[in-house]
């Protein structure tokens, strides 16, 4: 048994060899990439990069990373990993993508022993890693430096996962439990998304019978995990009660039947987006209540998900299928997000379509002849370079914007990010028909009302500035980011105001 084993591990070494360099392959451009969108406030304007390593984790793990104006305070792990970014590249942007793109490529990796551990077959977790690694709805988290926190989340659940599900005989070690939920912990520092490890455990292990009896055997590494969870919720906890919680929500008022409508319409969004991973959306419009008719689908997604639970044939398929119902639920409306609608938020929850794919894959492999299937890896050219394509448009914040706008044409948001990084380039012309396009599309999307002010304020047009500042004003935004130095700036002479409007980053939550 053992030879047989070490037989087959260069085998399998150079089968997650492959998922990496197609990872690599399939979004090597963004290494050319530029710094856009938060990249922008939470690296280039992050002074906290420059403090001592303890320093910084002082004021994070102390509560005081919001007073000391630390980006993203709760999450201490990103931190530490932007941090030695800037020690090592500065504010070369390449290095920084190149961190990401390792990053990608291991998460990648992970999230293909995941597969083995799920599905017990080496075709199945071989297709579904390679389908995972060039999924282009993965583009936002790998090209954009400041959702690395997302791939630091993601590993670490599909480590979990890996773990607990892995073929064993007898207990699993306890020393290899605590390993696995430190990385948890980890992960959970690295954006509080993680903890949907949770309820993934609780549907795998407990939506049936052989996966209770594997849970009553681990009990021991799952008290460990618990453990990593238990130490995460209180470190939460404290940062909430000394005001160190820095995580944006949404500021709207939403009774209990509006939040689960709203949830109800986001898993059936989020579970048709995970299942054609094609399309890549920088910006996501908002919507409306969703109806009582997103009920009906999501119930019968469920019912599904249940009658292929049953027969041990598709067993395999109805835990992809629930890993990508409820991976989205960390991000849903129920937690409230400040954007409601993110590629980056299904990221985990791919690795249920990549299972579902990779099975069904499997078992249609049975069909070709041995020496013609690697003659198949041609089918994934056509994601490798939609990837490739995608990730060129986060080259810069101009050519980001153009892409959201014409991916959605009626997106405020994507308009507003143009008419920004239309300005910052020094096309006023542009920038002020990008703007008023953006508040036309919705006159209370204030972001756009702001970045119109700074337009005005480019030109010297103080009193253009002061007028639309009293609207924001009235429209009950007069803490609106940005705001705040847009009304010193409108105090000045009109020459000074134009040197006054060239900031790059005026909307952080340190411009309130």
């Amino acid at each position: 048994m053992a030879e047989a084993s070490a037989e087959r591990r260069p085998g399998q070494c150079l089968a997650l060899g492959l998922v990496a360099l197609g990872a690599i392959v399939a979004f090597s451009p963004s290494l050319a990439n530029g710094f856009v969108y938060d990249d922008h406030w939470t690296i280039e304007g992050n002074r906290a990069l420059l403090l001592p390593l303890r320093t910084l984790l002082r004021g994070l793990l102390g509560g005081n990373g919001v007073r000391l104006g630390i980006p993203d305070a709760t999450r201490p792990a990103m931190g530490v990993s932007l941090w030695i970014d800037r020690r090592l590249f500065g504010l070369h942007p390449e290095g920084h993508h190149l961190h990401s793109l390792v990053s990608y490529a291991v998460c990648s990796v992970v999230a293909t022993l995941a597969l083995f551990s799920l599905s017990r077959r080496r075709s199945t977790a071989l297709i579904g890693g390679l389908l995972f690694a060039v999924m282009p709805l993965h583009t936002e988290v790998v090209a954009a430096v400041n959702y690395r926190e997302d791939l630091i989340a993601a590993t670490s659940v599909f480590a979990v996962l890996s773990y607990v599900f892995w073929p064993r005989r007898g207990k699993p070690f306890v020393d290899h439990a605590v390993l696995v939920a430190a990385f948890l912990l980890w992960g959970l520092a690295g954006k509080e998304s993680a903890i949907v490890v949770v309820p993934l455990l609780a549907v795998l292990l407990l939506g049936s019978r052989k996966g209770r009896a594997r849970a009553r055997s681990h009990l021991g590494a799952l008290g460990f995990l618990g453990a990593a969870v238990g130490i995460f919720a209180a470190f939460r906890t404290f940062l909430a009660l000394s005001g160190g919680d820095d995580v944006p929500v949404s500021l709207s008022p939403r009774g209990v039947g509006e939040r689960l409508s709203r949830t109800a319409g986001y898993l059936d969004w989020a579970s048709y987006r995970t299942f054609l991973p094609i399309r890549v959306t920088p910006d996501h419009p908002a919507r409306g209540v969703p109806s009582a008719a997103h009920f009906v689908v999501l119930g019968v997604v469920v019912a599904v998900v249940v009658l292929l639970a049953r027969r041990r044939r598709t067993r395999t398929v109805a835990a992809g299928v629930a890993i990508a119902l409820v991976a989205p639920l960390a991000t849903s409306p129920l937690v409230s997000p400040i954007n409601e609608f993110a590629d980056r938020y299904l990221f985990v929850g791919t690795l249920g379509a990549a299972l579902t794919y990779g099975a069904l894959a499997s078992e249609a492999l049975d069909l070709v002849p041995a020496r013609a299937r690697p003659a198949l890896l041609i089918g994934l050219l056509p994601l490798v370079l939609a990837c490739r394509d995608a990730s060129r448009a986060f080259r810069s914040d101009r050519s980001l914007f153009e892409y959201a706008a014409r991916q959605e044409p009626t997106s405020a948001r994507a308009f507003a990010g143009l008419a920004r990084a239309l300005r910052l380039e020094g096309d006023l012309p542009g920038a002020e028909r990008a703007a008023d396009h953006a508040v036309e599309l919705d006159p209370h999307f204030l972001r756009a009302r702001v970045v119109r002010v700074y337009n005005r304020l480019a030109r010297g047009d103080v009193v253009g500035a002061r007028a639309e500042i009293a609207v924001i004003e009235q429209l009950g935004g007069a803490r609106q980011y940005g705001l705040a130095r847009a009304r010193r700036c409108a105090a000045l002479s009109p020459a000074e105001a134009v040197g006054c409007s060239r900031d790059r980053v005026p909307e952080t939550p340190a411009d309130r």
